[in-house]
């Protein structure tokens, strides 16, 4: 019994010791910090959301939805006035069969450029498309994004040019044309991961009936 007491002080000098060791091994703010520096940056992204077809006054018409998230990188050049073109291509493909033999042929190919650029000066982000001259102005990036992404009764081509009972397949992608940044930028661009954006194809099959009309 003598020694009870002897035992209960050297082990509450041990914990004395061991406690605040431990406690500073790491703290929660030290953690948050750690993770903030240690992770990567959120990689951009280019996606189709939707993609559909219809008919109207004779024409085939498209509507397309697409999803732009923009990279700290491509956010940066466009804070500091540099323009971004992004390059919209859309396909019409035929699929017939010829004396019992398939093929394929491209019967529509649409391809233009957007540019994107922000004036500092009036606070503006300015949508510039170079295929009918079309020029917009929007006060933020994320209504701009969502006109560009935006392709509404897109007319592909005339149903009198088409054949009937026959299997179509109609496709839309969108990128960043990387190749129309200034030429410093460009080199880092090319080999960047960051700056590869590219929705790829996405497609739709059409089966037309027996009259388009």
């Amino acid at each position: 019994m003598s020694d009870l007491p002897h035992w209960f002080g050297l082990l509450c000098l041990l914990i004395g010791f061991s406690g605040p060791t431990w406690a500073q091994a790491k703290t929660p703010a030290d953690t948050t910090q750690e993770t903030a520096t240690t992770s990567p940056a959120a990689p951009g992204r280019i996606e189709v959301l939707s993609l559909y077809d219809y008919q109207d006054n004779q024409q085939l018409i498209l509507d397309a939805r697409i999803r732009l998230s923009l990279p700290p990188a491509v956010m940066d050049a466009l804070q500091h006035e540099i323009p971004m073109t992004f390059q919209t291509e859309i396909t019409l493909d035929e699929s017939r069969s010829l004396l019992g033999i398939p093929y394929q042929r491209n019967r529509v190919q649409i391809r233009y450029q957007t540019r994107l650029q922000y004036y500092r000066f009036n606070q503006a982000w300015v949508l510039h498309n170079l295929r009918n001259e079309k020029v917009q102005s929007f006060s933020s990036l994320e209504e701009a994004l969502e006109t560009l992404g935006t392709l509404s009764g897109f007319a592909l081509t005339n149903l009198a040019t088409l054949h009937p009972n026959t299997e179509y397949h109609m496709g839309v992608r969108m990128f960043l044309d990387r190749w129309t940044l200034p030429s410093p930028m460009m080199i880092d661009a090319l080999f960047s991961p960051a700056w590869q954006l590219d929705s790829g194809w996405e497609s739709i099959r059409i089966q037309s009936p027996k009259s388009w009309l």
